[in-house]
C-alpha cells in the first residue's frame, strides 16, 4: 500500500500531517464525504499507530505548526488548510472546563436562534489522553460522593461517562507535555440541529423532506481564543432533498449553520457555597443525588441556579459588592434603544441593596478596544439579532458550574422585532389551532397534554401592546402610544435578566394586588402591575373612564426584592450548605402572603396537571374572573368601533383585520381561561409550621365554578357570543404582501376571516380540557374530599353543558352556523365518551353521556315534529339524530 493511502487509512485521517513535512502539506481542504467519527471508527485497527511527528519532540512539534496562524489562549490554536489544532498542556489534561455548544446564526426565525441555549447549556468537559488519541469526556455530574472515599468508587462503578469525541494525537513535544490534537471530529451534530430543522419546517411528514448533516460541505470555521475561553466554529450543511419553503437562506436544500464549541475555564468562585432549592421560591434548579450522607431519608441535592454576589465588608449595613455582575450593551444595538435596556438591568440593584449590596450590577457600552469580543466569556453582552419573522422576541443567556448551580456568565438576546412589532403590528394571529371537525381531549395514558401550548413571553407582550394600542385609538380619550415600544423593551429586558439571576417564571403574581390599586398610577409606578417581573404581566387597560395605572410592568414587585433576598442575601453564621437550611426556611415560609407567592411553568399552562385557575399567564388582579369579566366587554364594546376607526385613508384594509385580531385575542384569553375553574383547586405549596399555612390543595367552591360556567355560557358557547357586524365582517380582509406563513408570499386559502372557524377553535379548546381525562377524574373525585355540595360534580358538568349546547332545541328560532356546528361537534364527544372513551375516563363520565344522548335523541324527535322548519334546521336536526342513534346502536366487539 502506498505510503499516502497507509496514511489516509489510519488514524492520521483527521490529522494535520502524515509525514516529516510541513504540517497539513497533504492535507485535504474539506473533510471526506462520510461523517468524521463515522470515518475515524471504519479505520483498521493495525493504522492506529501515531505518526512520527506524534512520537516525535520539540524539532518535530515545530515542523507541524510552522507557519500555521497561531491563537493563544486557554487553550492555544493552530490554523492551516481549513484544519485546526489544540495544543493541550500538561495540565490541562483530566482537569475540569465548561463547554457549551450554540449555534451561531439562526434562520431568520424559524426554530432557533443566534446563541440561543438547548437543553445542553452547558456541561463539564475533560480531555484524557486514550494512547494515539485525546478523548473530550462530559463527566456526570449528577452522583455526588466525598473523593477517596468507598463511597466515590461505589459512585463510579454505578454510573457512566459520555465521550464527545475522539481526537487524533497530530504531534507532541514530550520534553514540555504538550499534545496537539485534531479537532474535525467536532464537525459532527452535537446538538441535533438535523431534527430541529426538520422538526420546525415539515408540513407533510414527507421523510424526504427531513434535514441531515451534510459531512460533503461541512468544515471548520473561524476561532477564538481569549485569556479565560476558547471558541472553535464549526460550520456544519444540513441537506434535505425535499425541503419546505425557506426563503430566509438561498437554498433551503443546503441550510449552513455555524455551531460555536466555547470552551471555557470554571469562572467559580473559591469558597462557593451552593444554596438548596425550595419550591416556595422561583429559582432554577442544577439536581443532584449525595451519597455522603445517609442520615436522611432524602439524598437530593436541588442547588439553585445564582451568581456568587457578596458585599465587600459584610459587617456594614450597606457595602459594595466584591464582584460586581457587569453587563456590556454590545454595539449592535441601535442607539435610541439602549437607555431601557440599561434602566431595564439596572432596576435589580434595587433589589441587592435592600440586602445591604450595592453597585452589584453594573453596565458599560461595548469598549471602544479593538481587541473586545462579544465571545470573550469575560463579557455579559446583552446582543441584537434580526430575524424575518417574530420567533422569540428574547431570551437570556447564562452559563453555570453544573456541579454547583453557581453562575458565572449571563446575557440576553433581544430581537428587533420586539419594538419594530410594537410600532407596526402587522401580524397578529387568532387563527384555528386544532381540527374543526371534532373535539380531542388529550389522553390521559400519554400523560397531560396542554391545550394552550406554553407562550412566548415577548410574543404575548406584542399582542398585549397590539390590544393596547387599538384600545386608546379607539377610546380616543387622548392617551398616546408615545414611548410603548421602549417601556415595552424594559419589561422583556428586566424579565430576561431575571432569569440571568437565576429567577424562574411565576405565574401567580397577578393574585397580588387589587383592580383598585392597579388603576392608581402612583401603586403601579411604585410596585408595579404584578408582584413580579418574572410574570407574564399583559397590557393594564380598563374600560373608558376608569382611572388607570401603569401600562406594563416597569419596576420591580415585591416578590422580585424577596426572591432575591431568599436566593442571595447571607445567612448569618452559616459555614455550609446544611447550616442554611433553617434559616432559608423560615424566609421560604413568608410564601403564604401573596405578595410573596409562588407558582411556576408546570402549574400555568392549562392541561389537566395544571390545577390552580388562579396560576396563569397574561392576568391581572386578585379576582382574574371578575378582570376577566371586565375585559371581554371591554373587547366586544371595542370591536362594535372598528368600522369608525380603521382603516385610514389610503391605509390597508389589512389594519382593521390585525385590530379585530388584537380584541379577539383578549377576547379568547379571558373566555377559554374560565374553564381552569371547573374541577380546579387552590395549590399550595406551604409547609407545615408556615404562619397561616392553608392546606396543599383546597377545591374551587362550587359557587365560583357556576359563576365561571356562566362566563363561559355567555361568551364562548351562547348564539350571542359570535354575533358581529355583516359589514365589519366584509371589510377584515387581508393585503396580498402580508406574510401569513413563514416568510414571502404565502396567501391563506381564504381572503375573509371565518367566525365559525374562530368559534370552532376556542369552543374545541374549552370542551377538550373540561371532558379530558385528568379533569374529569378530578371531578370526579373532588366530592370525596369536600363537604357534600361545596363542590360541582360530573353531573353538574354533563347539565350545565347540555344546556348551553343543546337548551334552544325547542326554540323556535333557527340556530346560526356558529351554533348548529357546537352542537354536531358536542355531539361526538358525547358518543365517543360514550362508546370508546379515552383511557382514564370515569365510569361515571361514560354513563352521563350515554343518558345525555339518549335526552337528546328524545329532544331531537320532538323538535322534528315541530311545523313549519326551515330546510337548513331540519336538515341539521335530522343529521344530529343520526349522529346520536349510531352512537346509541353502536355496539363493541369484545375479544374471547
Amino acid at each position: 500500500m502506498p505510503a499516502a493511502a497507509r496514511c489516509l487509512a489510519g488514524v492520521a485521517l483527521a490529522a494535520f500531517s502524515c509525514t516529516g513535512a510541513p504540517a497539513w502539506a497533504h492535507a485535504p481542504a474539506q473533510p471526506a464525504a462520510s461523517p468524521p467519527a463515522a470515518a475515524a471508527s471504519s479505520a483498521p485497527k493495525p493504522a492506529a499507530t501515531p505518526s512520527d511527528d506524534a512520537q516525535g519532540g520539540a524539532a518535530a512539534y515545530a515542523r507541524v505548526v510552522k507557519d500555521a496562524e497561531r491563537q493563544a489562549g486557554l487553550f492555544v490554536l493552530y490554523r492551516k488548510e481549513g484544519r485546526i489544532g489544540l495544543e493541550i498542556a500538561t495540565d490541562q489534561f483530566d482537569r475540569d472546563f465548561v463547554e457549551h455548544v450554540v449555534p451561531a446564526n439562526g434562520v431568520g426565525g424559524f426554530g432557533f436562534e443566534p446563541g440561543q441555549m438547548f437543553a445542553q447549556a452547558a456541561r463539564i468537559v475533560r480531555f484524557h489522553r486514550a494512547g494515539a488519541r485525546v478523548a473530550m469526556i462530559w463527566p456526570q455530574t449528577r452522583f455526588l460522593a466525598t473523593p477517596g472515599t468507598p463511597l466515590a468508587t461505589a459512585v463510579d462503578a454505578s454510573t457512566a461517562d459520555s465521550v464527545q469525541a475522539l481526537l487524533a494525537v497530530v504531534a507532541e513535544d514530550k520534553a514540555s507535555g504538550k499534545v496537539l490534537v485534531d479537532l474535525t471530529p467536532l464537525l459532527g451534530d452535537t446538538l441535533d440541529l438535523g431534527d430541529a430543522l426538520s422538526e420546525r419546517l415539515k408540513s407533510d411528514g414527507n421523510p424526504q423532506g427531513a434535514y441531515r448533516l451534510d459531512p460533503a460541505r461541512t468544515f471548520l470555521g473561524p476561532s477564538k481564543a481569549f485569556p479565560k475561553n476558547v471558541v472553535i466554529e464549526a460550520d456544519e450543511t444540513f441537506a434535505s432533498a425535499k425541503p419546505d419553503a425557506l426563503d430566509t437562506v438561498a437554498d433551503a436544500r443546503f441550510v449552513q449553520v455555524r455551531v460555536k464549541y466555547n470552551i471555557s475555564e470554571i469562572l467559580a468562585t473559591p469558597g462557593y457555597v451552593p444554596r438548596l432549592y425550595d419550591d416556595r421560591v422561583g429559582y432554577f434548579e442544577d439536581p443532584h443525588v449525595q451519597f455522603a450522607d445517609d442520615s436522611r431519608r432524602d439524598n437530593y441535592l436541588w442547588y439553585i441556579l445564582r451568581w456568587d454576589v457578596q458585599a465587600s465588608d459584610p459587617s456594614k449595613r450597606l457595602s459594595p459588592a466584591k464582584k460586581p455582575i457587569l453587563f456590556t450593551l454590545d454595539g449592535s444595538i441601535p442607539v435610541e434603544y439602549r437607555a431601557p435596556v440599561r434602566e431595564a438591568i439596572l432596576e435589580w440593584n434595587k433589589a441587592f441593596e435592600r440586602i445591604g449590596i450595592t453597585h452589584a450590577v453594573a453596565v458599560q457600552d461595548q469598549p471602544s478596544d479593538p481587541a473586545y469580543d462579544p465571545d470573550d466569556i469575560r463579557y455579559n453582552v446583552v446582543r441584537w439579532v434580526t430575524n424575518a419573522v417574530n420567533d422569540f422576541g428574547a431570551e437570556a443567556q447564562f452559563v453555570w458550574d453544573p456541579r454547583t448551580g453557581e453562575i458565572f456568565r449571563g446575557g440576553v438576546l433581544l430581537d428587533s422585532s420586539l419594538v419594530r412589532s410594537a410600532k407596526f403590528v402587522d401580524r397578529l394571529d387568532v387563527e384555528p389551532s386544532r381540527a374543526l371537525d371534532e373535539i380531542v381531549p388529550p389522553p390521559a395514558a400519554a400523560g397531560p397534554q396542554p391545550w394552550r401550548s406554553e407562550p412566548s413571553y415577548e410574543q404575548g407582550m406584542l399582542g398585549e401592546f397590539a390590544f393596547g394600542a387599538t384600545a386608546l385609538a379607539l377610546e380616543g380619550d387622548g392617551m398616546r402610544l408615545d414611548g410603548f415600544s421602549r417601556d415595552l423593551l424594559k419589561a422583556v429586558t428586566m424579565h430576561e435578566v431575571g432569569h440571568d439571576f437565576g429567577l424562574s417564571h411565576n405565574f401567580i403574581a397577578h393574585n397580588a394586588f387589587t383592580a383598585r390599586q392597579l388603576q392608581s398610577r402612583e401603586f403601579t409606578a411604585r410596585n408595579g402591575v404584578t408582584s413580579s417581573v418574572m410574570e407574564y404581566a399583559p397590557i393594564n387597560v380598563w374600560p373608558k373612564g376608569v382611572s388607570r395605572g401603569s401600562y406594563f410592568q416597569l419596576t420591580l414587585g415585591p416578590y422580585d426584592y424577596h426572591a432575591i433576598h431568599w436566593g442571595y442575601a447571607r445567612v448569618a453564621g452559616a459555614k455550609t450548605t446544611r447550616d442554611e437550611t433553617p434559616t432559608l426556611a423560615r424566609w421560604a415560609g413568608a410564601a403564604v402572603d401573596p405578595r410573596f407567592a409562588f407558582a411556576g411553568d408546570e402549574d400555568a399552562f392549562y392541561n389537566g396537571h395544571a390545577v390552580d385557575p388562579r396560576v396563569a399567564p397574561f392576568m391581572l388582579t386578585d379576582h382574574p374572573m371578575v378582570w376577566c369579566d371586565t375585559q371581554v366587554g371591554l373587547a366586544r364594546t371595542l370591536i362594535a368601533k372598528l368600522d369608525a376607526r380603521y382603516p385610514q385613508p389610503q391605509a390597508p384594509w389589512s389594519d382593521e383585520r390585525v385590530a379585530f385580531l388584537s380584541l379577539m385575542r383578549r377576547y379568547n384569553l379571558c373566555a377559554t381561561s374560565m374553564a381552569h375553574y371547573i374541577g380546579g383547586e387552590y395549590l399550595s405549596r406551604a409547609r407545615p409550621g408556615d404562619p397561616h399555612a392553608p392546606p396543599p390543595l383546597t377545591a374551587v367552591p362550587r359557587a365560583l365554578e357556576v359563576q365561571a360556567y356562566g362566563l363561559l355560557d355567555r361568551y364562548l358557547l351562547a348564539e350571542s357570543a359570535w354575533h358581529f357586524s355583516p359589514a365589519l365582517l366584509n371589510r377584515l380582509v387581508y393585503t396580498e404582501y402580508m406574510p401569513f406563513a413563514d416568510f414571502g408570499y404565502d396567501p391563506p386559502a381564504r381572503h375573509d376571516l371565518s367566525v365559525a372557524q374562530l368559534a370552532a377553535s376556542a369552543q374545541n379548546a374549552v370542551l377538550g380540557y373540561m371532558f379530558s381525562p385528568i379533569v374529569l377524574q378530578r371531578i370526579a373525585d373532588l366530592p370525596d374530599k369536600s363537604p357534600s355540595g361545596h363542590t360541582m360534580s360530573l353531573a353538574d358538568l354533563f347539565a350545565w353543558t347540555q344546556h348551553s349546547v343543546f337548551g334552544d332545541l325547542d326554540a323556535p328560532a333557527a340556530a346560526s352556523q356558529v351554533h348548529r356546528n357546537l352542537q354536531r361537534r358536542y355531539a361526538r364527544l358525547l358518543g365517543r365518551m360514550a362508546t370508546t372513551p379515552f383511557p382514564g375516563t370515569p365510569y361515571d363520565a361514560q354513563a352521563l353521556a350515554r343518558h345525555d344522548l339518549a335526552s337528546l335523541s328524545a329532544t331531537l324527535a320532538h323538535a322534528l315534529r315541530r311545523p313549519r322548519i326551515d330546510v337548513q334546521t331540519r336538515a341539521h336536526l335530522e343529521a344530529l339524530a343520526a349522529d346520536v342513534t349510531r352512537a346509541l346502536e353502536t355496539r363493541a366487539v369484545i375479544p374471547g
